[in-house]
């Protein structure tokens, strides 16, 4: 298994995602868990949108023809901003965007 930074960005898509797909699978205190990890965890940095980082991000979801969701482009959109180009994600899509390297599970 790849190792994965300890300092950490997501955008609040991905928190919002992330609980839940957990509740969905095992349920709503699972989901509050990873809620509580990820929100409170002090090595996590979440970002949270505003209409100028989605406006931002929408160039990046119409540049890939919808290969990636909205909210994936607005992962590349912070990447981009923060300087980070490592993903650590399931999702291959992400395989197509130039410079981005997906740390696969």
């Amino acid at each position: 298994m790849p190792k994965i930074a300890r300092n950490r960005t997501i955008s609040d898509l991905v928190l919002s995602e992330s609980v839940t797909a957990v509740g969905a699978r095992l349920g709503s205190g699972p989901g509050k868990e990873v809620f509580d990890n990820l929100l409170y965890d002090p090595t996590v940095k979440v970002i949270f949108g505003n209409k100028r980082l989605y406006e931002r991000a929408v160039p990046l979801y119409l540049k890939y023809g919808g290969d990636l969701s909205f909210s994936d482009a607005l992962s590349v959109r912070i990447m981009l901003d923060q300087e980070i180009t490592e993903i650590a994600s399931f999702d291959g899509d992400f395989d197509r965007v130039e410079g981005v390297a997906r740390a696969g599970f």
